[in-house]
């Protein structure tokens, strides 16, 4: 209900399952409404419907209040209906009896035995303070002879106590219903019904009528107001936040009536979206927009295509130390000997040897190419829907022109990549990296030697051996290292080529993970935004594209009017509640002056 002091008395019914409305411009029209509402909903033959049916009722006489008519307790079925349909209801009933704002008019027969009402107890659980519970007896007419004291007791609030009370109401019958007696007549009819009872009328009259019931009911609600008003206000406020977060995410960055209009409109998606895009690419995440958005950060992202391209290279490192590897190596260069003096290995052999492991660093290369063109198409597809919300067009046209323009990149990325996969298998290196990697590695394999010879010793002994036979086993053991390793032999060739073998990989590897990763960055994410930017000002001038650009999604257009509905009403909300408290704060003041 809603008070309107200028506009008459009006109602709009309808049921949550359907948009249609029917109006109803009398009270009598609406109750045939509601009755047939109510019949077609049941027509199910359970009797029973889960779908509510909605009235908005405006007139200057109604207080801005929402009534929610519940079903009554059942607690049997009857033929036809299903069993679950007691569970639905009591489920339905205890959603509104636990909100803590609702007013719970307790409605118990005056002919019924107050000890076996439901609704008094289930009231009780959620208000066990009784402080919006209002008791309400209805149909007094029907009290039997001798039940006069019984009913007095409860309505005395002393039979069964709440701390509002209880009020003794007489509706209208179904004949008087169907005779059309109106809502004034019956306020009438229960007046006189009152006053001539020969135990009612000797009653406080303050606990009888409908009149009384809403003075009690109005009282109730003001005070109840009072108390949630200030939880209420920061409630709306918060919806209200968050209501206008949703629509900005809707709005357009400007208006596209005319073609001058859909230039500058373009010109401003276009600026508004290549500068989040640069951020997304340089990893500066400042904006909101980013900041509240994981999958946009885009560097971010490509730092894990970095790592894996690193991990996919090295993975690939042949087993240098392993001796099954030395003895193959040695065979391979047997194989490949040619006019070369016993001693000297073959430069040839080390070219052939390296450029095979360096080969298989082109997959992962290649694999870290299209995952940088799809993490960046991804990531621009998702800032058009964040930018262009409203505009599906635009969006799929400037996924189009992205697409075409990572594909270049990837295509001129991949030629790049090849390229350094070709220089690679040609070894070069001014860096003194790969000389003193090599004299590690051989200090390593005499430092293990060493370290095998004493711990043989100390086996063969059991630590009680003399010094010159520790001596001599320990010189016995690095000659035999000595000849096997330095000595003219292909094993000892092999020894001394996978230790070069094994340098220059490392070193290569490291260059070309990084000189990989530089290519990615720059041929695929460094000139996207200005491409884009380009291809996006070419549409400046077209206005048949520029028209088909900025047709409204129509979802859209009516979920944003939707918002912007219900934001208009939270404001004008939070403006009543504001007035209310301002309203407390003058007459408080008041009242201090006075006193």
């Amino acid at each position: 209900m809603r008070r309107a002091q200028d506009k008459k008395w009006s109602a709009i019914a309808s049921i949550t399952t359907s948009p249609h409305t029917i109006v109803a411009k009398t009270p009598q029209e609406l109750t045939a409404i509601i009755l047939r509402l109510t019949d077609t909903l049941t027509a199910n033959g359970s009797g029973f419907s889960t779908d509510t049916i909605n009235v908005q009722l405006t007139s200057p006489d109604s207080p801005d209040l929402t009534l929610v008519d519940l079903p009554g307790i059942i607690r049997t079925t009857t033929s036809g209906q299903d069993a679950e349909m007691i569970n639905n209801i009591n489920e339905l009933i205890d959603s509104y009896l636990r909100e803590t704002r609702t007013i719970i008019l307790a409605v118990v027969p005056s002919n019924q035995d107050v000890a076996t009402v439901d609704i008094l107890e289930r009231a009780h659980v959620v208000d066990p303070r009784g402080e919006r519970t209002i008791g309400i007896l209805t149909k007094p007419d029907l009290i039997g002879p001798g039940n006069e004291e019984e009913v007095l007791a409860v309505l005395n609030n002393v039979r069964k106590p709440l701390k509002l009370g209880f009020v003794m109401v007489k509706n209208r019958s179904q004949s008087q219903i169907q005779q059309g007696l109106s809502h004034k007549s019956a306020i009438e009819h229960e007046d006189s019904f009152f006053k001539s009872h020969p135990t009612f009328s000797r009653l406080d009259q303050r606990l009888l009528g409908i009149s009384n019931l809403t003075l009690l009911l109005s009282k109730v609600l003001v005070s109840r107001i009072q108390e949630q008003l200030a939880p209420m206000k920061r409630q709306v406020e918060t919806m209200l936040s968050k209501i206008r977060g949703d629509i900005r995410a809707l709005s357009s960055y400007g208006t596209a009536a005319s073609a001058s209009e859909r230039q500058k409109l373009l010109v401003t998606l276009t600026q508004e979206f290549v500068r989040h895009l640069n951020d997304c690419v340089r990893g500066e995440y400042r904006d909101r927009l980013i900041v509240c958005n994981p999958n946009l950060r885009l560097y971010t992202r490509a730092l894990v295509i970095f790592r894996e391209l690193q991990l996919g290279v090295m993975s690939t490192a042949p087993c240098f130390r392993l001796s099954d590897f030395v003895t193959n190596l040695a065979r391979q260069m047997e194989s490949l000997r040619g006019r070369e003096l016993p001693g000297f290995m073959s430069a040839q052999s080390f070219y052939m040897f390296i450029q095979e492991y360096i080969d298989a660093w082109r997959p992962p290369a290649r694999m870290a190419a299209a995952q940088m063109r799809a993490l960046a198409s991804e990531v621009v597809r998702e800032l058009l829907q964040a930018i262009a919300v409203s505009y599906p067009i635009l969006r799929e046209s400037l996924n189009e022109v992205a697409s075409s323009i990572l594909e270049e990149s990837e295509n001129q990325a991949l030629q790049l990549l090849e390229g350094l996969v070709v220089r690679e298998k040609d070894p070069f290196t001014i860096n003194e990296f790969l000389q003193a990697h090599i004299n590690k590695l051989r200090y390593d394999r005499f430092e293990l030697a060493v370290d095998s010879s004493f711990h043989g010793r100390s086996n063969e002994s059991g630590g009680t051996g003399s010094w010159q036979a520790t001596k001599e086993h320990i010189g016995a053991s690095l000659r035999s290292w000595y000849r096997s390793a330095h000595g003219v032999s292909s094993s000892a060739n092999a020894e001394d080529m996978s230790a070069i073998l094994e340098a220059y990989w490392t070193l290569a590897s490291k260059r070309f993970i990084d000189s990989s990763c530089m290519c990615l960055d720059d041929r695929i994410l460094g000139t996207l935004c200005t491409k884009l930017q380009e291809k996006c000002y070419q549409f400046v001038h077209n206005e048949r594209k520029l028209e088909g650009f900025f047709t409204e999604d129509a979802t859209l257009v009516a979920k944003r009017s939707r918002l912007e509905k219900n934001r208009n009403q939270l404001i004008a909300a939070n403006t009543a509640m504001a007035n209310i408290q301002m309203t407390r704060k003058v007459c408080r003041a008041s009242g201090q002056l006075s006193s």
